[in-house]
């Protein structure tokens, strides 16, 4: 949301030599908006979202769904998926003011970033008994996954936001000719902290991912798989 505030400033000139003038007009006219203090302040929010679970595939069609996200290695099967998507916006708000000099300025007072989770989700076969050794198993498994996202998040937030805190002063005012363009101003200094952002959040998703894959190895899987190899896991 953009904030339109407009000051009228009464500005007292001095008579100047030709000479004199010419050669201090320039630097006047290269930032016509210094002469205006403020601090772009960070507002930093996250969600983990709202876990669901959902019973409605069964282990060949989980497979297929797990393969379509690039989760599950050849040869192997899925008997349950931990599903996360990763939530990011950024909504800077302006203000607008008038120079002495009568340009019009464009300056960034807040950016509204979020980052976090959407529609967090665990799946389990559909086949399998919810009594079951099994069953009771791949709960835990996708509840790891859930909590291992939750810690990388909880881990990646103070990070990002020192780092957009260290570079908030990077887009600066932007001076337009008319107060008609002072949407188009500001979907533009939008997209340079967009620009700035999505690498750290690329960074988070890979880190993540690289997390995740801990729980989801050969190794790992043979272990689980051994806690419930002496009961007979019973089908609905």
């Amino acid at each position: 949301m953009k904030n339109l505030y407009l000051t009228s400033i009464f500005c007292i000139c001095a008579s100047l030599s030709p000479v004199w003038a010419a050669e201090n007009a320039a630097p006047a006219a290269a930032d016509p908006c210094a002469e205006f203090r403020y601090k772009t302040r960070l507002n930093l929010t996250t969600s983990y979202g709202k876990l669901k679970y959902n019973l409605d595939y069964d282990r060949q069609a989980l497979t297929r769904l797990g393969q379509q996200y690039g989760l599950i290695e050849p040869g192997m099967f899925a008997s349950g998926l931990s599903l996360i998507g990763i939530d990011w916006s950024v909504t800077l708000n302006t203000v607008t003011r008038v120079a002495a000099d009568d340009s019009i300025c464009i300056l960034p007072m807040s950016l509204d970033v979020f980052v976090g989770f959407q529609d967090p989700t665990i799946y389990i076969d559909r086949t399998l008994n919810q009594e079951s050794c099994s069953y009771q198993l791949v709960l835990r498994h996708e509840h790891q996954h859930q909590q291992v996202a939750v810690a990388a998040l909880e881990y990646f937030l103070p990070h990002v936001r020192a780092e957009i805190n260290a570079r908030l002063d990077e887009v600066g005012p932007s001076n337009v000719a008319s107060l008609s363009r002072t949407d188009a101003a500001t979907a533009q200094m939008n997209r340079k902290y967009i620009a700035l952002i999505e690498p750290l959040v690329d960074k988070f998703k890979a880190t993540l991912l690289h997390e995740q894959k801990k729980l989801d190895n050969r190794q790992n899987y043979k272990f689980e798989s051994s806690i419930c190899r002496n009961k007979t896991p019973v089908q609905k």
